[in-house]
């Protein structure tokens, strides 16, 4: 049987038999928590690595993993590594295969320069259902900051008939506090996915997010973790301060004024968490011994991949362009 989001329940392929599975929505916790007594479920899985790209998947006790899910190649082998700690939530597949099968080959469609090739072995390769791992942060920041706040001015006079500029500067130090609230930042916990393509397929709603049921992941693939709290926590961190100093610069940095020597002090209170896994679609096609990686949220669609470029169809294009364009030429001419 395997767990189907759209009914909310276990369904048998062969029977059609149905089981109905309630389920309760989550919230964020306490970090000290995770901390202190993060629940396990080494007892409950497996580990398994491909032996080809290194993804790890975790995998029921008696489940048996064949094919690697980010890569596609079936070099798969157990280990006795740990499956870490358990996610507390999980956030649903809405999207079923055919509708997520569709948005892939409406997108492949309008890849007018991707080689012909690629384009069908990219529709007649199975979508895989993989839940990736993943830590969202909530806090309250104080961040304390000084500065050198640096004022250029420009004046432009007259000397003896001459246009002359002339340049000012004048620093002087700032110190103050700047008080932010951030929710919800999201940090992957493994590195099957890097952080670059899940910032191309957010955002995921985890306030629809359920507590976590081994049941719900039936049927699906699950990214090991290779990252743990503490880890996730500190990117998390850095993360904050980043758009802290971003939102310093934009507020000072204007009509001739910079930042130099900018200092951050940062203290992180109401630190909540959710360790929770997003769904995800992975499509990557393999071309020429070259792997082009192609994402899907399973929660709204959004999609992002990569794909190979027919140097030929742009030739053509361009050369039939530029022939319009002479045509088109020749035309206005013979008008005007």
């Amino acid at each position: 049987m395997y767990y189907n989001p759209t009914k909310g329940g276990l369904l048998c392929q062969r029977c059609n038999n149905f089981v109905a599975v309630e389920g309760t929505a989550t919230s964020e916790k306490s970090f000290q928590d995770i901390l202190k007594s993060a629940p396990s479920w080494q007892k409950d899985t497996i580990v398994f690595r491909c032996e080809h790209c290194g993804a790890k998947i975790v995998a029921a006790k008696f489940d048996l993993v064949t094919k690697c899910d980010y890569c596609g190649e079936t070099n798969m082998v157990k280990t006795q590594e740990s499956s870490g700690s358990r996610p507390d939530t999980v956030i649903m597949f809405e999207l079923n295969r055919e509708e997520a099968t569709g948005k892939v080959n409406d997108w492949l469609s309008k890849r007018i320069f991707a080689p012909s090739e690629f384009k069908q072995i990219a529709k007649n390769r199975e979508l895989t259902c993989v839940y990736c791992p993943a830590f969202t942060f909530d806090a309250n920041v104080v961040t304390r900051y000084s500065a050198v706040l640096v004022q250029t001015n420009t004046t432009t006079v007259t000397v003896d008939g001459k246009a002359i500029t002339r340049t000012q500067t004048s620093k002087r130090g700032i110190n103050d506090l700047d008080t932010r609230t951030f929710d919800d930042i999201l940090i992957l916990a493994n590195d099957e996915i890097t952080p670059n393509f899940l910032e191309q397929i957010k955002p995921f709603n985890t306030n629809e997010g359920k507590v976590f049921q081994q049941s719900y992941l039936s049927g699906f693939t699950v990214g090991n973790a290779s990252k743990d709290a503490q880890k996730c926590w500190n990117e998390a961190k850095k993360t904050m301060e980043d758009a802290v100093r971003a939102k310093l610069m934009a507020r000072y940095c204007r009509n001739g004024t910079t930042l130099e020597d900018l200092q951050l002090e940062s203290s992180f209170t109401n630190i909540t968490y959710k360790y929770v896994l997003l769904p995800i679609y992975i499509g990557s096609t393999k071309y020429k011994g070259v792997q082009y990686p192609l994402y899907l949220n399973g929660q709204t669609g959004k999609l992002y991949g990569k794909t190979p470029k027919s140097w030929w169809k742009i030739l053509l294009t361009c050369a039939g362009m530029g022939i319009l364009a002479f045509v088109s030429g020749i035309f206005l001419a013979m008008i005007f």
